[in-house]
C-alpha cells in the first residue's frame, strides 16, 4: 500500500498539467453538455498515466526500481478513480441538480453511471495503453481498431439489416457487448501487469475482440425478449388475446418488390381480448407461410423488422422469395407465428400549469409548459412508459384538444442509467398555436408476453399491391 501511494504521488506531480486540462474539460462539460471533450481528455490522461511506466519492452528505467506489479497497478487504478471517476460523479451531480432533480432520489443513477464508465471506457482504455509503448503506438492501434470495426459494420449482413436495432430491447445487446469487452479488457490488463508478455497479450486481445464482435451478432432477439419477460414485475395472463388480420381494412395492406428476388407483404392486424385496463404494444413477431401443397416459407428477418407501424395500425411484414410469392399469391395460405408484445397499464396523468416552475411528471422526469412549448428532462435513462402530451390549443373556432406521443425511443432496461455520458436527456415540443393548457399521460409497462397465432385462408392477392 505504501509503495502504491508513493507511485500515485509521483504520477500526480508528473501529470499535474494533464490533470488540470482534464478537470477544465469536466467543468466545461457541466455547461455545454458535450461529452466528446471529456472523453478525449480521459483517454489521453489514462494513456499518459499507464505509459508513465510503460509495460512493453525491457529497457525502461522504472524496471530498475523495486516496484511490485500489484502496487504499480493499484497506483494506476487509484489515479484513474480520483481524476476520472470522481470528477464525473461531481459533474453529474451538478448537472442533474441544475436540471431540477434531487440527488437523493437519483443516487442509483449516479453510481451506475460510474459502473458503466469503468466497464465501457476505463477498462478498454487502460488495457490498450498497457499493451502499447507510448501515445503514438496507442493512436495507431486505435485507428486500426476503428477501421476494423467500421469494416465489420459495413460488411456484416446483420448489422445493415433494418431489424438490427432492437429498440426497447437494445439494452440487452449493449450490455452483452460491454460486459464481454470489459471482461476481456480486465484479463488483458491483469495479464500484462503480472506477466508483461506483450506479444501474447496483444494476440489474445485481438482474438478476443474478433470473438466478442462475432458473438454479439449471434445473440437472438427472442432470447433478449425471454430475459425481459423474466424481469417483468407482474405476471399476467394473455390467453384471451386474439390476433387476426384486419379483413375490414385490407386496403391498408401492401405487397411490393424489394430488389429482384424478394417480395414484401404487409398485412394489417387487429387485436381483441386485450385485458381490461391495459394497452397492447407489439415489439416483434416470428412467422411462417404454408401453402396448400405443404411448401413452407419461414420469414427469417429479425422479429422487430417483422412489424410495421403506420397511421396507428400494426402490420405484419413478411419478406419472401419472388418465386414463392408468384406461386402462392392466389392460394389460401396458412399464416402461423408468435407475437411478442408488452402490456401497459396503470395510467397516470399530470396537469402542467403554464408558466410555472418545472414539475415532476410520472413516466418522464421533470416538465414545464409555456404558451408555445413544452420542455421535459429525464435523468440518466430513457423512460419505458408510453407517454402522450395533451394540449389545449387556441384557434379561430375555439379551443381544440391535441394529443401527441412523446418522441424518442423507450428502453425496457431495469438499470438506473444508460450508456451515456450526459446524465440529462431533453425533449422540446414547440407548438405553432398558443396553448391554454397541458397535461401529460403515462402508461407503465406491466408485463412482457408472447402469444402464438394461426390464421387460415390468407390470400395475398386480396391486399393492395404496389408495383
Amino acid at each position: 500500500m505504501k509503495q502504491a501511494l508513493h507511485i500515485f504521488k509521483k504520477d500526480v506531480r508528473y501529470l499535474r498539467y494533464d490533470i488540470g486540462i482534464t478537470l477544465l474539460a469536466i467543468v466545461g462539460f457541466c455547461f455545454i453538455h458535450n461529452p466528446l471533450i471529456p472523453l478525449v481528455t480521459w483517454w489521453f490522461l489514462i494513456s499518459r498515466v499507464i505509459h508513465a511506466e510503460a509495460l512493453p519492452g525491457d529497457r525502461q528505467f522504472w524496471l530498475t526500481r523495486p516496484y511490485e506489479w500489484k502496487s504499480l497497478l493499484g497506483a494506476k487504478i487509484l489515479f484513474i478513480f480520483i481524476f476520472v471517476n470522481l470528477p464525473l460523479l461531481v459533474a453529474d451531480a451538478v448537472i442533474i441538480r441544475r436540471a431540477g432533480f434531487s440527488i437523493g432520489q437519483e443516487w442509483a443513477g449516479l453510481l451506475w453511471t460510474q459502473v458503466l464508465l469503468i466497464t465501457a471506457f476505463v477498462l478498454p482504455a487502460a488495457a490498450f495503453s498497457a499493451i502499447t509503448k507510448g501515445l503514438g503506438e496507442l493512436l495507431t492501434m486505435t485507428l486500426f481498431l476503428v477501421i476494423g470495426f467500421l469494416t465489420w459494420v459495413v460488411t456484416s449482413p446483420l448489422m445493415i439489416h433494418p431489424g438490427f436495432y432492437w429498440m426497447e430491447l437494445e439494452w440487452v445487446k449493449t450490455y452483452c457487448l460491454v460486459g464481454q469487452l470489459a471482461a476481456a479488457a480486465a484479463i488483458v490488463l491483469l495479464w500484462q501487469y503480472a506477466r508483461r508478455n506483450t506479444f501474447a497479450t496483444r494476440m489474445t486481445a485481438g482474438a478476443t475482440a474478433v470473438v466478442v464482435l462475432a458473438s454479439s451478432s449471434l445473440l437472438p432477439w427472442t432470447a433478449a425478449f425471454a430475459l425481459q419477460t423474466h424481469l417483468s414485475k407482474q405476471k399476467m395472463d394473455a390467453s384471451s388475446l386474439r390476433i387476426e388480420l384486419d379483413s375490414g381494412r385490407k386496403w391498408l395492406g401492401h405487397i411490393y418488390a424489394a430488389g429482384q428476388d424478394q417480395m414484401v407483404a404487409e398485412l394489417p392486424l387487429q387485436f381483441s381480448g386485450v385485458p381490461a385496463g391495459t394497452e397492447l404494444k407489439p415489439n416483434g413477431a416470428t412467422m411462417t407461410l404454408r401453402a396448400p401443397d405443404g411448401e413452407t416459407w419461414i420469414v427469417k428477418q429479425p422479429p422487430p423488422s417483422s412489424l410495421n407501424f403506420e397511421s396507428g395500425v400494426t402490420s405484419l411484414r413478411a419478406v419472401m422469395g419472388k418465386a414463392f410469392y408468384t406461386k402462392v399469391k392466389n392460394q389460401p395460405l396458412q399464416l402461423r407465428g408468435t407475437l411478442y408484445f408488452t402490456l401497459y397499464g396503470n395510467k397516470r396523468g399530470t396537469p402542467l400549469p403554464l408558466n410555472s416552475r418545472p414539475l415532476p411528471v410520472n413516466g418522464v422526469g421533470i416538465c414545464s409548459a409555456d404558451t408555445h412549448f413544452l420542455l421535459c428532462y429525464s435523468a440518466f435513462r430513457t423512460r419505458s412508459d408510453l407517454v402522450a402530451i395533451e394540449t389545449l390549443e387556441d384557434s379561430p373556432s375555439g379551443p381544440k384538444e391535441k394529443t401527441e406521443s412523446l418522441a424518442g425511443l423507450a428502453s425496457y432496461s431495469p438499470f438506473p442509467a444508460e450508456l451515456n455520458v450526459d446524465p440529462v436527456s431533453r425533449f422540446f415540443l414547440p407548438r405553432t398555436r398558443t396553448i391554454s393548457g397541458a397535461r401529460v399521460e403515462a402508461l407503465q409497462p406491466l408485463a412482457h408476453l408472447e402469444r402464438s397465432f394461426e390464421i387460415e385462408h390468407v390470400r395475398l392477392d386480396d391486399f393492395v399491391t404496389l408495383q
